[in-house]
């Protein structure tokens, strides 16, 4: 039977830890074998704010070098990429990257983005983002993994796998689409458009540590000490929600995927390893 969602324990983010939860997460859909050598991975991560690694808002530096090891061993390169609030410029991102520990990426041979072009999409099946603009260095993928960082959201109920893809939005136009979309119905549906759009090949979560309360940046630290693994992004919010005592009804995102038939209406219908 084919697996939807994995979930092992990862209790620290001790180098070997990390190495092992991501083997252990992975190992049911095949591991890393669909990478070959020469692709081009973009790993997009969650760079909300320049925060330091532990106020658990940004996806840990951990278990990004130890996965781009992993992938670096099959040939593959890999750029980690990422648009937080404020300017999309070299100044302010290189400023997210030195707080939030990016930079030990680069000593595991990972690129930092630092190309501050913009794309625009058009995604005529999109049931709001119809056309879109976004952050060019993505057009560089052979294949996105999608690594979020699990909080809770004062907007969205639950910050994840979907919401993530708010990070596509170069920093100072991420305003104009709460305004374009002030509905959370339509601005859950927008998300769910931009995830499906880029359709990341893999799915992963950093729960070893998540932020309850106030988030995506005024919460706290909350040991939950689990690494999730998925090729849906739905079906990886969808397990999700659960662990941090949410119903997928009070996750817009998820309510928007449900009604889209983009993954099953409770956590109870998906087959989960670990």
């Amino acid at each position: 039977m084919a697996v939807d969602v994995s979930i092992v324990p990862c209790k620290s983010y001790d180098a070997d830890v990390c190495r092992t939860a991501l083997t252990q997460a992975l190992a049911p859909f095949g591991g890393l074998d669909w990478v070959k050598e020469g692709m081009h991975i973009v790993i997009k991560v969650n760079l909300v704010s320049a925060m330091k690694p532990e106020q658990a808002a940004t996806t840990h530096p951990m278990l990004l070098c130890e996965l781009t090891k992993m992938l670096r061993e099959r040939g593959a390169s890999v750029l980690l990429g990422d648009s937080p609030g404020g300017l999309y410029t070299a100044a302010h991102l290189n400023h997210v990257y030195d707080v939030s520990g990016m930079h030990d990426c680069e000593a595991a041979g990972a690129e930092l983005n630092q190309d501050f072009s913009q794309s625009d999409a058009s995604f005529p099946e999109a049931v709001c983002a119809k056309k879109f603009t976004y952050t060019a260095y993505l057009d560089r993928a052979d294949a996105i993994i999608d690594f979020c960082k699990l909080k809770t959201h004062g907007m969205m109920g639950m910050t994840n796998a979907v919401k993530n893809y708010f990070g596509v939005i170069p920093g100072t136009m991420k305003p104009e689409y709460h305004c374009k979309y002030p509905k959370t119905e339509d601005f859950a549906d927008m998300l769910v458009d931009l995830c499906e759009y880029f359709k990341p090949r893999l799915v992963l979560c950093d729960a070893v540590y998540a932020m309850e309360g106030n988030g995506p940046t005024q919460g706290s630290a909350r040991p939950i000490g689990c690494l999730i693994a998925a090729q849906s992004a739905h079906k990886l919010d969808l397990a999700a929600c659960g662990l941090i005592g949410l119903t997928p009804g009070e996750v817009p995102t998820l309510t928007a995927a449900i009604r889209r038939g983009l993954c099953p209406d409770s956590a109870e219908k998906l087959t989960i390893f670990g």
